[in-house]
């Protein structure tokens, strides 16, 4: 390396801002040096150009009045400096001639002055030892590494080291299952440890609500991620990154960009409102957070179980999410920066095959002579035509940056980061935008207190799919071309006679101008004081402030006969979210008669929330190419709209009031008892039901701390724990305990000649009976132990939650006169009920090389238990798919939202089968069947078929979901392979229907369907969509099984001894796939499909998932 230093005359210094900051940071440092040894007097002139650092010195010497003194071995003494000083002091011409090396010096007395670096490794001794447990047993596999650096070894299978070391470094000593120590070296070479056991994951310390415990210390059931996990992912969302690493917790991706998963802990527990749980993000209280960096999560905690939930009563029926953020880092260390980023691509996973033009015409000549249509297509021809999800799905580009500066002192700490993702969608014209920004602060006030700030910041903008896209595509005909032969006139089905159910895919991307644009801040702000030795008062204020604004402009245009449109019009809508929470807690901790150790903690929680909602429309609105289209520079599209019905505004506000507390007691830390009690008052409801009331308790006993353990060689830790709990959902709509009324052009009456319209009034909606809150009550029994040197360790719960008076619509007779046919009230109970095992494995098997695997495996059953509104069945979902029919059902003793219809017993070969298919009494099934059409089973033994035959025929709730995740360290190499899946739920494929006309069909159902007498009894004839062959049924519903290799990421980290002279301290460089390899047998994209509870498992016109390839850099200097 070749520098350029002048003290006299102009300063050259060809160096980077980086090497800027670390010599400020040198020449600091030197300065103390100086100031305790004293001025010496005598100055130095040299003028040497590329000369090694070693000769400068000794030219130096032979001025006379200095002597080095240095070892030789020094690696920076041969560096090749440029130094021109003239008559300088000594201090100045070290300190120019030493920066940006790893030298320093220090001047002793008679003017010898000692060299060294500031790397310890060029100075090393080596030691050797033998580490061994209580018992003087030798321990293999052990981690010793030097604090502050990244060196380090394992132990050998006799226990024995060795390892070149610095003479006074500190040693870190961990193994699992025993106290990590600190050794200082302090010059020794022979240092021999010995271990104490200590159930490493028992001391390990979790987040719970409101405060952290030891996991020793807790009973419910708790499961913590890293944000070490999350990082490795190129998940949008910090929760998408968590599937298949926690048991029992189901996570459904999309593949739109920045779209946000769903996630159901432990089962689908209610049906209203939203499934998923209550997020808690730095103590602020969320719905949701795809606002979120994945790169500013520190940890995120799922409390799974009611008495772990609790404590959050109101919002806590569906599972808690708490997510802390990364924070300052203290010790009076510098500023650290750290850069995290990505580029990679999206590709769509098993693209679905359709027929080509060929295929499509023979089946469209098909259904024409079954029909009886006159105009058929000349399949000769054709040949494969256009596909459109070739045409319309792209690789897309995906990329993340986040740069982040931590640092801070003993007494104050700070974190700032900024992030910018980039997602195109697999479809043309989709496209994401996100820029984050978190800030936290935290400062040591005094000894006794201490205060703090976080604030996250968030701007989103989208240019969304047009809706209904997915359906067009699968529809579209291949004999359409995507222009005509002048590259101008879209492809016309109208050209074909094609009719009016299909389109040209291109032209509605291309005329689709549909955005969305948003921001968002999060922010709390707390003073902790501890007072009187045991107490801790801590308040918090939190709120949330964000707008949402979206824009649908229709232009004027003509693509085809049926695309076309003569007035532009745009719409509007905004939605402005504002919150607040006030949260006051006191604890008391203390220990008495030394086994006797309590925790009380006693608080209040005050919240106010506000959304308000409007939408606005207007014609011949001027196309600005810029997308910046106003309302205000069109026309009311609806002058004689007496209702405003398309110009709505309303507000939702609603308010939370409550008190809670927890006691935890541990006798002798083998014994532990904890207690919760909420009580929240909510807005939403009424009278009596306005306060609900969630207590808990839980009970673990530490097994191996007993005696009768001690000399048993199975367990080296051993917990067994059990709680119940009550926890409450508040999810309804503001005014749902409100007579409501609606107004509009239907309730309005014309008085008199005049022709004056007055507006009238009706009953929207009655109030139900006092509503209740809807309540989840669960009890958990769990084991936690560690076995083999606590490499192996192992959780299992078996758990039983009940939601009662769970909410739903239940529909009214039209006499009752209401504009909504509806009530909403507490219909019945339902219950999730099943198991979970994790299994967590951790070796070292040298120094080079170590691993660990993580799987676990949740089993989970659920059934509607009891229905309250007179055993009225609920049906609900993908009536637009089914030609207007419902094809779930919610009833008692089945899961909620199971597929209902009709089960296909084959496929009708002739018309003598259609004739002979008939009842007892002569009565035909299906007397208007044809050829090729289902045969469905009669259940009542009555012809003809009829809604009462109906059966469930699947499930879209799993019974299994699993994981695994495998991580090997290799030198400087690493490899994390992460597999997932579901089994035992199915998926109802709606897209296989929807075949009416002129749409097209998959190359399997070309390969397999019915055309003649005995070509098939399993697919039907291409008119799917006539007679009764669209009718909710059993060949629509397939198994949406899979397993998937999740995640696979290849790392190299640089070594350090290459990265300190550009000052750099670590450096990774890596690849990763996701959602490479998938296997299942579903006939889609994905059997990856959520939707609402009624509708979940329902594919229709669904974002199919993405694959994602991607380079990325870990960077921090």
């Amino acid at each position: 390396m070749k520098k350029s230093i002048a003290v006299a005359g102009k300063l050259r210094l060809p160096l980077k801002p980086l090497i800027y900051m670390k010599l400020t940071l040198l020449l600091s440092i030197f300065c103390i040096f100086n100031a305790t040894a004293g001025t010496h007097a005598q100055t130095v002139s040299v003028k040497m150009n590329k000369t090694e650092i070693a000769k400068v010195l000794g030219n130096i010497e032979q001025q006379g009045g200095y002597r080095f003194l240095f070892n030789s071995r020094l690696k920076d003494l041969k560096e090749k400096v440029n130094l021109n000083v003239n008559n300088a002091a000594i201090e100045t011409v070290l300190d120019q001639l030493f920066s940006g090396t790893s030298l320093t010096y220090k001047i002793l007395s008679n003017n010898l002055i000692a060299i060294r670096s500031v790397n310890p490794d060029e100075q090393d001794i080596k030691i050797t030892g033998k580490i061994v447990n209580e018992k003087g047993e030798p321990l293999s596999g052990v981690s010793i590494s030097i604090q502050g650096t990244s060196k380090g070894t394992v132990t050998d299978n006799n226990g024995n080291y060795s390892l070149n070391v610095a003479p006074n470094a500190v040693l870190i000593v961990s193994y699992i299952g025993y106290t990590t120590q600190e050794v200082k070296v302090n010059n020794q070479n022979v240092i021999n440890i010995s271990l104490v056991a200590s159930e490493k994951q028992l001391d390990q310390v979790v987040v719970v609500g409101y405060g952290t415990q030891r996991k020793q210390d807790v009973t419910g059931s708790i499961a913590t991620i890293q944000g070490s996990e999350i990082s490795k992912q190129a998940s949008v969302n910090p929760i998408s990154a968590l599937q298949g690493k926690v048991a029992g917790v189901q996570i459904t991706n999309s593949g739109a960009p920045g779209s946000a998963p769903q996630i159901n802990i432990r089962g689908l527990g209610t049906y209203w409102s939203n499934t998923g749980p209550l997020y808690v993000v730095d103590g602020v209280w969320l719905n949701d957070v795809n606002f979120l960096n994945p790169a500013d999560i520190q940890s995120i905690s799922i409390l799974k179980d009611a008495s772990s939930e609790a404590i959050y009563g109101i919002k806590g029926a569906n599972g808690v999410v708490i997510i802390t953020t990364k924070k300052g880092t203290g010790a009076n260390r510098k500023p650290v920066v750290n850069y995290t980023g990505y580029v990679g691509y999206q590709k769509a996973t098993n693209q679905v095959k359709m027929a080509d033009a060929h295929q499509y015409a023979v089946l469209f000549n098909e259904l024409g002579r079954m029909t009886g249509a006159t105009n058929f297509l000349d399949s000769s021809k054709f040949g494969t035509g256009t596909n459109w999800f070739d045409q319309v799905l792209r690789n897309a580009i995906i990329t993340n940056h986040q740069v982040s500066v931590t640092g801070g002192s003993d007494k104050n700490t700070y974190n700032f980061s900024l992030g910018y993702l980039t997602q195109q969608g697999i479809l043309k014209t989709n496209d994401y935008t996100r820029y984050t920004a978190n800030l936290s602060n935290d400062i040591q006030v005094s000894k006794n207190i201490k205060a703090g700030y976080t604030v996250i910041g968030n701007f989103n903008n989208s240019h969304n799919a047009p809706g209904g896209i997915w359906h067009a595509l699968y529809a579209a005909p291949p004999v359409l071309p995507v222009k005509f032969a002048d590259g101008v006139t879209y492809g016309d089905p109208g050209y074909y006679g094609l009719g009016s159910a299909v389109s040209n895919p291109q032209a509605t991307l291309d005329y689709n101008n549909s955005y969305s644009r948003g921001y968002n801040f999060t922010g709390n702000a707390y003073v902790d004081i501890r007072f009187a030795s045991h107490f801790d008062f801590k308040t918090t204020i939190s709120g949330v402030y964000g707008d949402n604004e979206s824009k649908n402009y229709v232009p004027v245009y003509k693509a085809t006969s049926t695309q076309q449109n003569s007035v532009s019009n745009l719409g509007v809508s905004r939605g402005e979210n504002r919150s607040w929470i006030a949260e006051n807690t006191i604890t008391y901790s203390n220990t008495f008669a030394t086994n006797h150790r309590v925790t009380i903690l006693a608080g209040q929680h005050a919240e106010w929330n506000n959304y308000n909602f409007i939408s606005a429309s207007a014609q011949n609105v001027p196309n600005v190419n810029s997308g910046n289209w106003f309302l205000g520079l069109g026309n009311n599209p609806y002058v004689n709209d007496v209702d405003n019905s398309y110009n709505q505004q309303y507000p939702l506000q609603s308010t939370i009031s409550s008190y809670f507390g927890r006691i935890n007691y541990a006798f002798k830390n083998k014994y532990m008892l904890n207690a919760t009690m909420r009580a929240d008052g909510s807005s939403k409801f009424t009278g009596s039901e306005r306060w609900g009331y969630f207590p808990s308790i839980g009970a673990a006993w530490i097994v191996s701390q007993e005696n009768f353990m001690r000399n048993q060689h199975i367990f080296n830790s051993l917990k067994l724990k059990a709680s119940w709990g009550k926890v409450g959902n508040a999810g309804v709509p503001t005014f749902v305990s409100t007579q409501q009324t609606v107004s509009g052009g239907a309730y309005s009456v014309i008085y008199g000649n005049s022709g004056t319209v007055s507006q009238g009034v009706s009953v929207a909606s009655i109030p139900p009976p006092p509503l209740k809150w809807e309540k989840s009550v669960g009890t958990d029994i769990g084991l936690e132990a560690s076995v083999l040197n606590s490499r192996l360790t192992i959780e299992a719960d078996v758990y039983n939650k009940k939601t009662q008076d769970i909410i739903m619509n239940v529909y009214l007779p039209g006499s009752a006169g209401l504009a909504n046919q509806f009530i909403t009230t507490n219909v019945g109970d339902a219950q999730n009920q099943g198991f979970e095992l994790s299994l967590n494995w951790h070796d070292n098997v040298n120094k080079d090389f170590s691993y660990s695997i993580n799987g676990n495996v949740s089993y989970n059953e659920n059934k509607f238990l009891s229905n309250s509104a007179g055993g009225q069945k609920i049906y609900d979902g993908g009536s637009g798919a089914t030609g207007g029919q419902f094809t779930t059902l919610t009833t008692v003793g089945q899961p909620i939202g199971v597929f209902y219809g009709y089960r296909v017993v084959g496929i009708f070969q002739t018309a003598a089968d259609v004739a002979n298919y008939k009842d007892k009494s002569g009565n035909l099934f299906q007397p208007n069947a044809q050829p090729g059409d289902f045969k469905y089973a009669s259940t009542t033994g009555v012809g003809p078929i009829s809604a009462n035959d109906r059966v469930v025929l699947g499930n879209p709730n799993p019974k299994y979901i699993y994981g695994i995740s495998t991580n090997f360290v290799y030198k400087q190499f690493d490899l994390s392979v992460d597999f997932q899946g579901v089994a035992g739920v199915d998926v109802y494929n709606a897209n296989k229907g929807l075949r009416y006309g002129a749409e097209n069909w998959t190359q399997d159902f070309y390969n397999n369907r019915w055309h003649g007498v005995n070509t098939s009894n399993s697919y039907p004839s291409v008119n799917i969509g006539g007679g009764n062959n669209y009718w909710p049924n059993s060949w629509y519903v397939e198994s949406g099984s899979y397993f998937r290799i999740r995640n696979m990421q290849l790392g190299y980290t640089l070594p350090n001894a290459r990265l300190q002279h550009l000052g750099i301290q670590t450096l990774r460089l890596y690849v990763n796939a996701q959602n490479a390899f998938n296997f299942f047998s579903y006939k889609g994209f994905s059997p990856e499909v959520g939707g609402s509870p009624g509708n979940i498992g329902i594919d229709n016109n669904t974002y199919p998932l993405s694959a994602i390839y991607n380079f990325g850099v870990n960077l921090s200097f």
